[in-house]
């Protein structure tokens, strides 16, 4: 796998690796002395050739007070000092500067997904441009995962229903062959949920972006689904063998560029998704009723764009029909 040179680390990298060697210095000097001490009080209090103890203060006074109270200030002021780094370099983390590129990220066993701001779908490759800060909008749609960039120490949990934030700026560009990586043990096919990452010039960026087809950003009155967003339906586990069961939900609104994710939790059975009817001149790539092994992992990913109701069902359970409308 790819490696960023450590002279060309991300921001992200340099705020944790700062924070990092305060703590290392820190925590180094308090062992120092905390050691030193232990071994002076050690060896000059050792068993001798008395037989009383020795006082060290009376009991009836204050004590050795100032010695606590220096040894609290110092304290404080150390904790204090690494408590403001923390939440500094915190808030630099989740919170960049400027105007960012937004992408979302979804994560499904075992795939990730990227929607663009203009509503382009991504699978399995992550294209950005140089020296531009990308933020990544990120969520799950079935269990919990962990988006990371292992070659920029970048990484976030990817909850459902939750959105989490995070950026990063890469300084380098190329492929950087399964650089995206899942860090949450989310199923059997945890190891293969990867995806490469692309970094290109700004000019070559802006040339690849400009040539997508630009989605309207009209959103769905009904279901206030926007533009570029994930919609997911469900095939439940046991549908199979339960006609009282059928697509979740089986009827859904959505504006045009919204993406569509068919997720088959019913792994012991064979399903496809059949469309019976569309609007004129409405197409569905790879649609999985021509090839059942168009299903990535076990689901099915689309972008409709086409205003109408498209009907679809199961070939191989009657019961199984749902609609989609795009407003």
């Amino acid at each position: 796998m790819l490696q960023l040179p450590v002279d060309v680390a991300p921001p992200t990298v340099v705020i944790w690796t700062s924070l990092f060697r305060y703590y290392l210095f820190l925590g180094t000097a308090a062992a120092i002395i905390v050691t030193a001490w232990m071994m002076y009080y050690i060896f000059s209090n050792r068993a001798k050739n008395v037989k009383e103890a020795p006082k060290f203060h009376e009991e009836s006074g204050w004590g050795n007070w100032k010695t606590v109270l220096y040894t609290l200030m110092v304290t404080g002021t150390v904790l204090g000092f690494v408590e403001y780094e923390t939440f500094a370099s915190a808030n630099l983390i989740t919170t960049p500067s400027g105007d960012p590129m937004t992408i979302s990220v979804t994560g499904i066993q075992w795939a990730w997904i990227f929607t663009y701001p203009n509503g382009h779908v991504a699978h399995g490759n992550l294209t950005v441009p140089q020296n531009e800060i990308i933020q990544l909008n990120i969520t799950s749609v079935d269990v919990d995962h962990s988006f990371s960039i292992q070659t920029m120490d970048v990484a976030k949990d990817a909850l459902p229903g939750v959105y989490s934030t995070v950026w990063f700026n890469a300084t380098n560009t190329g492929v950087f062959v399964n650089a995206i990586r899942c860090k949450e043990l989310c199923g059997i096919g945890h190891a293969t949920m990867v995806a490469n990452l692309t970094v290109v010039s700004q000019a070559s960026f802006n040339k690849w972006y400009s040539a997508l087809p630009v989605q309207s950003s009209t959103q769905s009155s009904s279901t206030g689904a926007p533009t570029g967003q994930v919609v997911t339906i469900t095939i439940p586990s046991g549908i199979g063998d339960t006609k009282t069961l059928n697509f979740s939900p089986d009827s859904v609104s959505v504006a045009p560029g919204t993406t569509i994710m068919f997720v088959n939790q019913d792994t012991g059975s064979i399903h496809d998704i059949d469309f019976t009817s569309m609007p004129p001149g409405a197409t569905v790539a790879n649609n999985p009723s021509t090839n059942t092994n168009t299903w990535s992992g076990n689901s099915f990913t689309f972008t409709l764009t086409t205003p109408g109701t498209y009907s679809y069902k199961c070939d191989y359970h009657g019961w199984m029909t749902g609609t989609i409308t795009v407003t």
